[in-house]
């Protein structure tokens, strides 16, 4: 879908071309370079405190429970934060006797171009999905995992703030006054990939960390999200509500979507469990195989 040209009717060359390293440059160290089969994707919003390591630990776990290879890579060598809660979950296996899916991961220590696509081909090289957790602010390796991405996952804050980032209005009248930085960014590493004959990546936004009531600023966030997501190609997914049982499972490692293999545990809710799977479906990906299914795949019946 070719959905770039929107976009540059806001935002200048000479704009991206000072504001880091030119997306021709990062597409070209990207597409030179081997890669497996693996469809990745990464999540990535230069916004800090939406929910992105969250999202990237139910999507990775949410794809191995339906039987894929996944490996998830985190690019935030400093926090780890994907990194230390697949260990977790890898523990709490352990500790409670359960078989549950995990999926391969690692901390991207040398930040490069190359070393990004070594990683990928070597730990990734038998996997169906790679999820990259990109970090929370503007890097080199961030774009370098956009660029490589078939799909690009961006979580969003029911804010104004947040909503800044992709698109920036009038705060008087409401009108569309051109793309955020990160969503011109994301527009011209597009337009960089065409013009190497790379197709993609195909972009979904998501509301992340909801409150249950919908509140007016919400329904005014989620109106300019529909205004924007034609004239800057991307789609809207539904994400993940605001919960303390997300939290709490977190530290562990785990989502609702374990729980039916947890003894002593309560059954997962089903609309916390349903709202997973309905991120999965957003995504439109494709099933697994027969010989994919490692792991029983999860059934209607555990959603009760």
């Amino acid at each position: 879908m070719n959905v770039v040209a929107p976009i540059g009717q806001f935002a200048s060359r000479r704009d991206v071309a000072t504001d880091g390293e030119h997306p021709r440059v990062v597409v070209a160290d990207i597409a030179a370079r081997p890669r497996s089969t693996a469809r990745i994707i990464t999540v990535a919003n230069e916004k800090g405190g939406v929910g992105k390591t969250t999202l990237a630990l139910h999507l990775a776990v949410a794809l191995a429970d339906t039987g894929h290879k996944v490996l998830a890579i985190d690019l935030d060598r400093r926090q780890q934060s994907l990194n230390r809660v697949l260990t977790n979950r890898d523990g709490t296996a352990r500790r409670l006797g359960v078989r549950l899916p995990l999926p391969r991961h690692l901390v991207l220590q040398q930040q490069s171009g190359a070393m990004l696509c070594q990683e990928v081909a070597r730990l990734g090289w038998d996997c169906d999905y790679v999820v990259i957790d990109a970090p929370g602010h503007d890097s080199p390796i961030g774009r370098r995992a956009i660029a490589m991405a078939d799909l690009l996952v961006s979580p969003l804050n029911c804010s104004f703030l947040d909503l800044d980032l992709i698109g920036r209005f009038h705060p008087v009248n409401g009108r569309l006054l051109g793309p955020g930085c990160f969503a011109a960014m994301v527009g011209e590493l597009r337009a960089a990939r065409e013009e190497a004959g790379l197709s993609g990546p195909d972009w979904l936004v998501v509301l992340n960390r909801k409150r249950r009531e919908t509140s007016h600023n919400q329904s005014k966030v989620e109106a300019a999200l529909g205004k924007l997501a034609p004239r800057l190609g991307f789609r809207l997914g539904a994400g993940l509500h605001e919960r303390v049982a997300y939290r709490d499972l977190f530290e562990l490692g785990l989502t609702h979507l374990d729980l039916h293999r947890i003894p002593d545990l309560p059954r997962s809710r089903g609309v916390a469990a349903a709202e997973i799977l309905q991120l999965l479906d957003d995504l439109r990906l494709e099933p697994a195989g027969p010989e994919a299914a490692n792991v029983l795949p999860l059934q209607p019946a555990h959603l009760g």
